[in-house]
Order: C-alpha cells, then sequence, then structure tokens
C-alpha cells in the first residue's frame, strides 16, 4: 500500500468495490477514487469465493484502475472477511464456591473462559473446521440474579451468558490466494459486518438498541447494538440475489440481465428488455413489483425474526440497512411493519450526514459504500485492527480482532490452557437431587504474564506486534465439601407428630447409602439431601422399630412404604408384644410354615429364605451397591454391631449399611 493512500477492496457476491483514500490533516477521511467492477460471471455464491482465479482477475482490473487515476502502484490491500461464514454462539457458564465469598477479578476472568472453552466444545462437536475469532460477555449473574458487574460482590456462585464468534479457515484462504494473484498483499483485515457497524453505527451511538442490516446479493448480516457495546451478529441466508432470481425465471432472463431490470426498478416506470427466447418484452414497474412482492415479504419477515432472535426476542428502538439490496423496493416497508416501527425509524444509512469523510466527487452515493469506508476505517486505525499479529513465548499468533484482542484470545489460539495460566482450582462434579452441580476448588497460584516486558493480566489488551510471555500457575487443590455442608442449603422438615409439631432431620445419601456427616463429596456423586417420603424413612429418622409400633397417617392404617408428606397427620402407637411386621408383604418376622425371615436393611423391608439367611443375601435382595471407589470406611452393622458379610441373621434383624470417613 503506497504511504499515503489506504486502498480497500470490498469483495461481494455480486460486484467488487476498491476505494482510495487518504487520512487528511483534520483527521477526515477522504475518498479521493473509487472503482466497481461486477463479476462477469456468479464466481461468489452467498459471499463466498467459488472460482478465485475470476474474483482474482477482478480484483486485478480494480487494482490497475485506481492505480491509473492516482498514479501510484498499489501493494496491498484492506479487505473484510464475509459476514455469512461468522457463527456466534451463546453458551452460558457458572462458578460455584463451597462458601460465599468476595467475587474478585481472576474470579470474573475464571468464568469467562470457561464459558469460552464450553462454546469452543459445543461448536467442534458441529464441525472442527471454525476457529474461533473472538467472544464478549452479554449478561453475568450473581446467586442465579442478573447483575452488571460481579467483582467485590459477596456470593456463592457467580454465572456469565458470552458470544463467542467463528470463523471458517476456508474463508481467509480464499481471500488470500485471491489477493495475492492479483499482486496484492493483505494489509489489513476486519469482518464485514463489523465494517458496517464501524460506519453505520459508530461507536457514540452504540449506548442505543440498535441494529444494523447489511443487505447484500447473497445474504444479509445482521449487528446488534446496546450498552454501548455490540451485543450479537447474525446472518441471513437470503438477500438481493432472491429477488432477481425470481424476475429471471417469471420473465425466462438470464442472470445479469434480470440484475438490470430489477436495478431500473427505482427509477423507470416502463422497464424493456429481452428474454432468452429473444422476444422484446415492454413491462410496467407494478407488474415487475408484483411479480417479487412474495419474495421481498419473505425477505423483510427473514431479516426482523434474526434481528429479534439476536435482540433477546424484542425489536430493537431503530435499524439502519446498508448494502446495495437495502434498496430493493417494499423492503423498507416490509422491515418496519415486521419489527412494529414506524417507517422513519426504518433508515437506509447512505453518505449523506457521515462524520469524519469527505468525497472528492458526488459520485457514488448509494448505501453499497458504507461496508468499504468501514473497512477503511479499521486499516487507519491499527489499535481498533481486527487481524493482528502478535508473537507469544516468541511463536507468531495471528488473532482476529472481533471485540478486541487480548492475552487471553492469545493464549487460545497459541494452544495453551487458558485456565492453567488462570491457576484456576480443580472442579468436582456431582449430582444433587437429580441435578448436576459444580464446585470450585481453591483458584491456586495465578501464572505470570507479561506483555512486552510489562506485567498483565488475561485482559490486556493486544495490538499488532506485541510479544508475549507466559509462565503456568499451579492448579489450586480440589475442593473438600462435606455433605452436612450442603445439607445447610435445605430447611429441615417438620411434621405432626401425636399432634405435636416436630422437626426431624433430613435424609442423607451418598450413592443410594446413607453417610455421616463429615462423609466428603467426590465427583460423579449421586448425592440426595430431603426429607423423608415414606414410613420406613419416617422410622429410620426417629429410631422407631417398625414390629412394635403402629402408624396410622391420615387416619388410614400405614406400612413402612406408606408416602408421608410435610402436612400429613400421623399417629404412632406403641403396642407391648407386638410381633407383626408392617413390611408391604405383611409376612410375620418369622415364618415357619413358609421357611421365610424378614429383616430391615436402611430401613426396609427384606424378606429372605431360612437357608439364604445370611448377611449378603439381604444387601443383595436390598440392592446395596458397594463397588467403585472407596467413599471412606464401608460400615455394615447388624442390630448397631458391626458383622462380616457371612454373618447368620434372625427374625427382625436391622441391618444398616453406610459410609464413615476414615480416621
Amino acid at each position: 500500500m503506497n504511504k499515503d493512500f489506504i486502498f480497500a477492496l470490498d469483495i461481494g457476491t455480486r460486484t467488487v468495490i476498491g476505494l482510495l483514500c487518504r487520512l487528511a490533516a483534520s483527521g477526515e477521511v477522504v475518498v479521493e477514487h473509487y472503482h466497481v467492477e461486477w463479476h462477469p460471471q456468479r464466481a461468489m455464491l452467498d459471499g463466498q469465493i467459488h472460482d478465485v482465479e475470476q474474483v482474482s482477475a477482478v480484483i486485478r482490473r480494480i487494482k490497475e484502475a485506481l492505480e491509473e487515476k492516482a498514479g501510484v502502484p498499489l501493494k496491498g490491500a484492506a479487505i473484510a472477511a464475509a459476514g455469512r461464514a461468522l457463527t456466534t454462539m451463546r453458551v452460558t457458564e457458572r462458578l460455584e464456591f463451597a462458601a460465599p465469598q468476595e467475587i474478585g477479578l481472576e474470579d470474573v476472568q475464571s468464568l469467562e473462559v470457561k464459558a469460552l472453552a464450553t462454546a469452543r466444545e459445543e461448536m467442534a462437536k458441529k464441525t472442527t473446521s471454525l476457529h474461533c475469532v473472538g467472544f464478549s460477555p452479554v449478561s453475568y449473574y450473581l446467586n442465579d440474579l442478573a447483575i452488571a458487574n460481579p467483582r467485590g460482590q459477596r456470593g456463592s456462585s457467580i454465572g456469565v451468558e458470552i458470544i463467542s464468534t467463528f470463523l471458517p479457515r476456508v474463508v481467509v484462504d480464499s481471500l488470500f490466494s485471491s489477493l495475492a494473484k492479483a499482486g496484492l498483499s493483505v494489509e489489513s483485515m476486519t469482518l464485514e459486518p463489523i465494517a458496517a457497524m464501524a460506519v453505520a453505527i459508530p461507536p457514540q451511538l452504540r449506548l442505543l438498541n440498535l441494529a444494523l442490516a447489511d443487505v447484500g446479493a447473497g445474504t444479509s448480516d445482521i449487528a446488534v447494538s446496546r450498552d454501548g457495546t455490540i451485543i450479537a451478529y447474525g446472518m441471513v441466508d437470503m438477500a438481493g440475489d432472491e429477488v432477481t432470481e425470481a424476475i429471471a425465471q417469471h420473465y425466462l432472463l438470464d442472470f445479469n440481465s434480470a440484475e438490470k431490470v430489477k436495478i431500473q426498478l427505482g427509477n423507470h416506470e416502463v422497464i424493456e428488455f429481452t428474454d432468452v427466447l429473444g422476444n422484446n418484452l415492454r413491462e410496467s414497474r407494478e407488474a415487475i413489483l408484483a411479480v417479487i412482492e412474495p419474495v421481498v415479504a419473505k425477505l423483510a419477515k427473514k431479516l426482523s425474526e434474526t434481528i429479534k432472535q439476536n435482540n433477546g426476542g424484542i425489536s430493537p428502538a431503530a435499524l439502519f440497512c446498508v448494502g446495495g439490496g437495502s434498496l430493493t423496493p417494499m423492503l423498507r416497508e416490509g422491515l418496519a411493519q415486521n419489527l412494529d416501527l414506524p417507517l422513519e425509524r426504518v433508515g437506509i444509512r447512505t453518505r449523506e450526514h457521515l462524520e469524519g469523510v469527505r468525497f472528492q466527487s458526488n459520485e457514488f452515493k448509494g448505501p453499497d459504500i458504507i461496508t468499504p469506508l468501514g473497512i477503511v476505517m479499521t486499516a487507519i486505525k491499527p489499535r481498533e485492527d481486527n487481524y493482528i499479529r502478535i508473537w507469544l513465548n516468541d511463536q507468531g499468533v495471528t488473532l482476529f480482532n472481533v471485540q478486541k484482542a487480548t492475552v487471553a484470545q492469545a493464549l487460545m489460539h497459541g494452544g495453551l490452557d487458558v485456565s492453567t495460566i488462570a491457576g484456576s482450582g480443580s472442579v468436582i462434579t456431582f449430582e444433587i437431587n437429580g441435578k448436576s452441580r459444580e464446585i470450585t476448588g481453591d483458584s491456586g497460584r495465578t501464572g505470570k504474564i507479561l506483555v512486552n516486558d510489562v506485567a498483565a493480566t488475561l485482559d490486556t489488551p493486544l495490538i499488532n506486534g506485541d510479544r508475549v510471555e507466559v509462565v503456568p500457575g499451579e492448579m489450586g487443590d480440589a475442593p473438600e465439601v462435606t455433605i452436612s455442608q450442603l445439607s445447610a442449603e435445605f430447611q429441615s422438615p417438620q411434621f405432626v407428630i401425636n399432634g405435636s409439631l416436630l422437626e426431624l432431620p433430613l435424609i442423607q445419601r451418598i450413592n443410594n447409602l446413607p453417610c455421616q456427616p463429615s462423609t466428603i463429596i467426590r465427583t460423579s456423586d449421586k448425592v440426595e439431601i430431603r426429607p423423608p417420603k415414606s414410613v420406613s424413612e419416617l422410622a429410620t429418622l426417629m429410631d422407631l422399630d417398625l414390629n412394635q409400633v403402629t402408624v396410622i397417617v391420615d387416619g388410614v392404617a400405614a406400612n413402612s412404604n406408606t408416602t408421608v408428606q410435610k402436612d400429613s397427620q400421623v399417629n404412632i402407637t406403641v403396642e407391648k408384644g407386638k410381633q407383626t411386621s408392617t413390611a408391604p408383604e405383611e409376612i410375620p418376622a418369622s415364618a415357619p410354615n413358609t421357611g421365610v425371615i424378614n429383616v430391615t436393611v436402611n430401613g426396609t423391608g427384606v424378606a429372605l429364605q431360612k437357608d439364604r439367611s445370611i448377611l449378603a443375601y439381604a444387601l443383595a435382595q436390598a440392592d446395596i451397591k458397594h463397588t467403585g471407589e472407596a467413599r471412606g470406611n464401608l460400615v455394615v452393622t447388624v442390630n448397631g454391631k458391626e458383622a462380616e458379610y457371612t454373618a447368620l441373621l434372625n427374625p427382625g434383624d436391622k441391618i444398616e449399611v453406610f459410609w464413615a470417613p476414615k480416621e
């Protein structure tokens, strides 16, 4: 690129636009020359280059035309990757702490890194050809409540929703190849929706909830701003070409002839053209509008739906339309109707009223000037460039700076584990009452990060040529959370028993076995903490022998399986000499005639054949599983005394199995 000129190329599906600009001493961007070339054939589809040779030939013609106008050689150009290739993904993640604590910067950074890792994993399940080029936090949560900034707050959990952006490598490769074949290098690179936003909705307007629709030939890009930032990107795989194709099919025209008819709709009442059979046709503007009306209505509806989807399900305060396709007849009216906005709030952005831009001629006034101007803006301001090269531990790394290039992005693209740099704590993941839960331990020692030999953090911004040096941190200790700490989050149940309100302990189990309060939770554990649900569980908590009592629940005689709830009326009567079992089978504790004895395992009745009346068979019949990772010392008692698996059982024996902490 000549040191005085900025050469920008907007490589579109139907046209390639070249701008040659200078940066004036006043700070204005002066557009001195421009040149537009149409693709002679459909070398690009939906914004993607399909024929590199044809596209490079068009670029070469633009380069030569501008070199002749300016009288200088052009060696490099600023370009933009197609917005249609930009894929976004929203994910929500959270960090939980063993106890409420003050939220620090490292906690927030670890949370964002975790969310970004989740987004990359989810995208990898769909395709491996996409690369993450950036992310932006959308909202934060403290104890599941939305909050603007969790730093400095106290809480037991924090959450974040991020929008991450991905770009296929093939898009970049085809652009580089096309320019190289035309004798040009890539001086700077951005993304088309970012370029359009830079001009159509500059940073000072982004406090407002505004949307941008860049309607091209093959696709339409969407971007939404709010609270000072760009909160979402979207893409609709439909644009001006669909309107052209409707005209071509209805009137039997080739694509280029149909495109010329469409362009004339803006300023001709009667249009003349020749179909593929050689017939000369003369059609009124109203008749052609009737042909394209269904397609335009469909485009307006899809654009509006995507805008709302990227704006939290609601319409923005206003919509700016750019790109040649935004001039499609009836489109502006359709967008206003679908977005429920006054027509004056759906505007077409042109060169009029643009700040900081001056044109040397009165030509080229349409909305298709906006994106190439945005490419110029990003090339002029290198600190806001969206394509930079940095050095990470002496290795070159290329970054696409969608929001801003940071150390975290450099580590991610350089293949370093960001969580180890941040010194994240080990995590345990388990189930509690059927729901997954995650708790993070101590944050460990944060790694050393230097940018150009100056101490930095994960969110330190980077510019082209920066040198980043990192030393990994140390992982923190795994959290030690006991079941008693978890149970403190639950309210003790209260039951009306014999007319009095009694507060009882909670049922506490790990992997379907009772446990001691000090038992530590491990990864993959299935934890139960809940009120008792049955008479047998109620009896276990009250240390009652159901063979010695009569239980009435809500006026009905109950057995061990009868359901109890917090509002149940329970009456318990002790009967001396009572020997009948309240197990569901109602079998006596000793049944000589049937050869069966009855025992209880963790409060549940079990009937055993006399010839199999040993402890091991009772555990098997009660489906007590104690394989897998040891949780401490497995304790098995019969009537309160530890017993071997081969111990003989007697009618009415009370068996308990639970984990006890190791001493």
